[in-house]
């Protein structure tokens, strides 16, 4: 069974932290460890093993638990074999008390088991269960956020090795060493580190360099469990991370010890020279944890690279091309003081288009995912940019379309909330591609318009409209009177003057559409579904609100 450390390749929490909620009154039976619970699952089947993928809380209320020993026995080791977390057992309506051949297997076989009270329904259990897994998940990701931000300091410190080193322990709650491939040199070691590494690693770190050996392994070093991470691509390797702690790495640490592998990489590539700007990793820790004060405003001259562009010189990565140094140097910024933008762009589906590397994008905080970031297994580009203003930045998106690519801007927002601004230009660049053109995230954006797919929404709005999506007359005086009335706030007379017809026409049609809908026009709820569908199937669809 688990421990409750934490899974290293899902979510999970210990149970321990839902019997200790008070809300649910949970009663300990038998207690095998701490396990890890993955999710809370109900089901009075036979044989529930098959359904269930392992971790799991199962609750039942015996309805089919077998009346004999024998059938206990078989029904608690095929939970055991499929890694059931725990079982908890519900005191109604079936039983009366837990029945003691489930309390006698369960302990026999080491299966935690819990008593549910009658008045803990297990909606509670499971709602609870996932309140915590949720909680969890915000926890890693703030703390995700928190070790980007340290580690893009650390690459600016005086000795910046030493300093990612030093970030990464302490991200991780352990030590952490470098070992270069070259045996001569010497290692990078945290406080805590051993002072040498083990003979028991030594043929692991060897294969690990070799150019054809993995990139990664983890084994056993003393009270420790020690993951190892190259640096470097194949064949030049230059050394391997190692990290050890008492605990298996989660999600969130293995994406901390990536990050950290790859400023280490960058770092080594210059020797007795300053490091070159990092655009790309950068890129991505600065739209995945958001930069603070200290160095938020180091942003400023990577994010528009226009003046090096306008006196000839052209920075690796921002793309060249005449057109766009003449366009940068005579636009100004324009655009609100100490504020960015985030650009994703695609290459058209038909047509020739540029080559990711030579795109006018007039920044060195360009990143390009590898496979697998594109739903549509795409080259995607995404590019932070200082905000030069709403007019500089749609022509910046035909500039882009002329190249063949189809790109969205993001919202102009201080340098913290970048990875905000990172999803809502995603979203509005799968809105861009559905409709085939350019997007900018301006002022006057409606969140919903930008956000919504067009295809989804018309699809959505007419299975909400039924009978009123028709194209006939009737159809379309209803959608209109419909729109009249929802815009009016449900104003009689208002409305009725709007349509130039009796208000107890619009009566009438109301009561109608009201029952060819099923709906109830009192609930705000269902006003809101049914201007949603008006306004969105008249855009993309036929008709229009005044049309009838």
């Amino acid at each position: 069974m688990g421990d409750g450390t934490g899974g290293t390749d899902s979510h999970d929490v210990p149970l321990s932290e839902i019997v200790g909620r008070r809300d649910l009154a949970l009663t300990v039976v038998v207690e095998a460890s701490n396990p890890a619970i993955t999710w809370a699952v109900a089901s009075e089947l036979v044989e529930p093993a098959a359904y269930l993928r392992g971790g799991e809380l199962l609750l039942t209320a015996g309805v089919n638990l077998p009346v004999t020993s024998e059938g206990v026995r078989d029904y608690v080791r095929s939970l055991v074999r499929a890694g059931v977390g725990a079982v908890g057992f519900g005191l109604a309506p079936v039983h009366a008390v837990v029945p003691e051949r489930l309390v006698g297997q369960c302990r026999a076989q080491g299966l935690s088991l819990l008593e549910v009270p009658r008045t803990t329904p297990f909606a509670a259990v499971s709602r609870a269960v996932g309140e915590e897994l949720e909680e969890r998940h915000l926890r890693d990701v703030r703390r995700l956020g928190e070790a980007h931000q340290a580690l893009a300091r650390a690459v600016t410190a005086v000795d910046p090795v030493e300093r990612v080193l030093a970030v990464l322990a302490q991200s991780l709650g352990g030590w952490a060493v470098l070992e270069p491939s070259d045996p001569s040199e010497p290692a990078h070691r945290t406080p805590g580190a051993p002072p040498e590494t083990g003979t028991g690693l030594r043929p692991l770190l060897a294969k690990l360099v070799a150019p054809s050996g993995p990139r990664s392994a983890k084994a056993p070093s003393g009270d420790d469990e020690v993951f190892l991470h190259t640096v470097g691509v194949p064949p030049e390797e230059r050394g391997v991370v190692l990290v050890g702690r008492s605990e298996p790495l989660g999600i969130a640490d293995r994406a901390v010890l990536r990050t950290a592998t790859a400023l280490l990489d960058l770092l080594a590539r210059t020797v007795d020279e300053e490091p070159p700007v990092p655009g790309r990793l950068l890129t991505r820790l600065l739209l995945d944890g958001g930069p603070d004060e200290e160095t938020a405003p180091l942003l400023a001259p990577l994010a528009d690279t226009r003046a090096d562009q306008a006196r000839g010189q052209e920075p690796r990565g921002t793309g060249t091309g005449t057109a766009h140094r003449a366009h940068a140097h005579a636009h100004g910024r324009g655009g609100e003081p100490g504020a960015y933008r985030v650009l994703r762009a695609l290459p058209l589906a038909r047509g020739r288009s540029t080559a990711p590397g030579d795109l006018p994008l007039g920044t060195q905080l360009v990143d390009r995912p590898g496979n697998g970031a594109d739903p549509g297994g795409g080259p995607l580009v995404r590019a932070v940019l200082t905000d030069r203003g709403e007019a500089a930045h749609r022509e910046h998106l035909d500039l882009l379309r002329a190249h063949g690519w189809v790109a969205a801007f993001g919202p102009a927002v201080p340098p913290q909330e970048l990875p905000e601004a990172d999803r809502k230009a995603a979203s509005l660049l799968a809105r861009a591609r559905a409709v085939g053109a350019p997007m900018l995230w301006a002022r006057d954006t409606d969140p919903f318009e930008a956000l919504v797919d067009p295809v989804e929404a018309h699809g959505l709005s007419r299975d909400l409209l039924g009978p009123l999506a028709g194209d006939t007359k009737a159809a379309r005086t209803l959608r209109a009177t419909l729109h009249a009335w929802l815009a009016r706030h449900g104003n009689w007379d208002r409305a009725a003057a709007d349509l130039g017809v009796h208000r107890n026409s619009v009566r009438y049609r109301i009561g109608r559409i009201e029952r060819e809908l099923g709906a109830d026009l009192a609930d705000a709820e269902q006003r809101m579904r049914m201007w949603f569908a008006l306004t969105r199937y008249v855009r993309e669809g036929p008709g229009a609100p005044g049309a009838g």
